[in-house]
């Protein structure tokens, strides 16, 4: 049984939109601020670009490809199933990972109203636990039914995203700004670097990473090689704007309540962490504005939790159908949903739930993981345009890719480069544990040792990055900052083009269109 392909452009992208403005919003901004200060707005600009190229990579391999749970197979059309068993387990966990964080965004505004949920610390207390999970379940409930239940009722929810952060930027700047907050310690108060920082480790990357909704939904769109891509860079646009309106607000509306006017990066211990957003409103005292946060301090979250459900589930089915997980998760119920893998799903997403989360420390974890299962694209690309899987007409097509690609595949290096040693070390070393499926699959005979010499450049690329950040600015500062970037960079560019030439013999390249996943004609 096949996916249904029933969503069209405006399904797409509020979908993206619902995945890319969460909690990144009511959390992002703050953070960002208490680590770059005024320059901030550069991180989100920066950040965007950095994702766009990478979004317009998988807007050509979404279009011209559709399959559900879609980033989990290209590199395995590419090069093998070693590289795509390191892909698809950081994908994986990068998904998976998700809805629980959002969850843990929503309780915490609900804290406010109700009180008991978060802890001194910031981190969930029981009661806190019981109810994110309550949430997650609610979402399995619905997913259960079909992605166009989750899909129509997503499209409202997303609508008042889109609204909400516009209107409340509009008001706070209304309310009070204050051009001085830009040169309050200096408009590049915590250096120059510190605006790199902050892309990974403030939430912005996380922001951004929604676009791929449309990807993973691809395998159910109406002719998605046009819904697709536009899904993926209006979706993406949209959110962008409203991210850095909402950073210049909240820089120049900020009260430094409690706080030392210029000591910015005081923000991230300070009485606003438990709520960045409603604490600001409600100190400039615009209770009704407050109100309104609160609500979609719950709302918007858990709208990104329910779409997040259901495209993880979309990347267990992928993984199931190719062989990587077992058979049985990619198995479909009468609404064409993969209904055992949203159960797995579930049970996972309660594991990162158990030791009482904060916001901040799972948002590097979920952004690393999931650009290093999404760096592997740029390369798929020129691989599969070359082998001739990628190179159906009629559908958008990259223009310069020959540029755009490597410049995709260096933004997504330096985007984990830049979240700093040890946890450079950490997420290399749970994305190389995919090799243990590899190691698992060459067991069983379902794949070869040849697939492997296809994936040194991604193993000796992820090997890099831990490396240079332990030498690196910041850490023992041996190779200081920009020359550590430079560095990184031009690792990166080595082995990207190793990678476009070692892959797959065209003759080998998966076939998908076996299980029927694989593009259906347009309806």
């Amino acid at each position: 049984m096949a996916l249904r392909r029933q969503l069209g452009i405006f399904h797409l992208t509020l979908a993206s939109v619902t995945g890319m403005v969460g909690s990144g919003w009511l959390f992002g901004e703050f953070y960002a601020s208490s680590i770059a200060g005024p320059a901030s707005i550069f991180s989100w600009i920066i950040g965007s670009m950095m994702i766009l190229s990478l979004a317009l990579v998988y807007a050509e391999l979404g279009g011209k490809i559709p399959l559900g749970g879609a980033a989990a197979r290209y590199p395995e059309m590419s090069h093998g199933k070693s590289v795509s068993a390191i892909n698809g387990w950081a994908l994986f966990l990068g998904y998976v990972s998700t809805p629980p964080l959002e969850a843990v965004a929503a309780v915490t505004y609900m804290n406010f109203m109700v009180g008991g949920l978060i802890s001194r610390s910031g981190n969930l207390t029981m009661p806190g636990i019981g109810l994110a999970f309550g949430f997650l379940v609610v979402f399995f409930v619905i997913n259960r039914f079909g992605v166009k239940a989750i899909s129509s009722a997503n499209s409202y929810i997303a609508l008042a995203k889109i609204f909400i952060p516009a209107m409340t930027a509009i008001v706070l700047a209304l309310t009070f700004f204050s051009i001085k907050n830009f040169t309050a310690g200096g408009f590049f108060a915590e250096g120059t670097e510190s605006i790199f920082v902050a892309i990974p480790n403030a939430g912005i990357v996380f922001s951004f990473l929604g676009f791929r909704q449309a990807i993973e939904l691809s395998g159910e769109a109406k002719n998605p090689g046009k819904t697709v891509p536009i899904a993926i860079i209006l979706g993406l646009a949209i959110s962008a704007a409203i991210y850095i309106l909402v950073q210049v607000a909240f820089i120049g509306s900020m009260t430094w309540t409690g706080i030392r006017v210029g000591d910015w990066s005081a923000l991230a211990t300070s009485g606003f962490s438990s709520g960045p957003m409603v604490v600001l409103a409600t100190s400039l005292g615009i209770g009704w504005l407050a109100i309104i946060l609160l609500g979609d301090g719950v709302v918007s979250p858990l709208g990104t939790a329910a779409i997040y459900e259901t495209t993880t589930s979309r990347v267990v089915y992928a993984l199931g159908d190719m062989g990587y997980f077992p058979r049985f998760l990619s198995k479909l119920n009468k609404y064409s949903v993969p209904a055992i893998a949203l159960v797995f799903d579930l049970v996972l997403m309660a594991i990162f739930l158990i030791p009482a989360p904060s916001w901040q420390s799972l948002v590097s974890l979920n952004s690393d993981l999931s650009i290093i299962a999404y760096a592997s694209g740029p390369v798929a690309l020129i691989v599969l345009r070359k082998i001739g899987t990628a190179s159906r007409e009629g559908y958008f097509t990259l223009p310069m890719a020959g540029i755009i690609s490597p410049i995709a595949y260096v933004a997504a290096i330096l985007l984990i480069y830049w979240s700093g040693y040890p946890t450079t070390l950490y997420m290399t070393a749970v994305a190389l544990a995919g090799l243990a499926i590899f190691g698992y699959m060459l067991w069983k005979k379902t794949a070869a040792m040849v697939d492997l010499k296809n994936s040194i450049w991604f193993i000796l690329t992820l090997v890099s990055v831990p490396i240079i950040s332990y030498v690196g600015s910041m850490n023992l500062d041996l190779i200081q900052f920009p020359f550590d970037v430079f560095l990184m960079a031009g690792v990166a560019v080595v082995f990207y083009y190793v990678g476009i030439n070692t892959h797959i013999e065209p003759d080998k390249a998966p076939d998908f269109s076996i299980s029927g996943t694989i593009a259906q004609e347009q309806e």
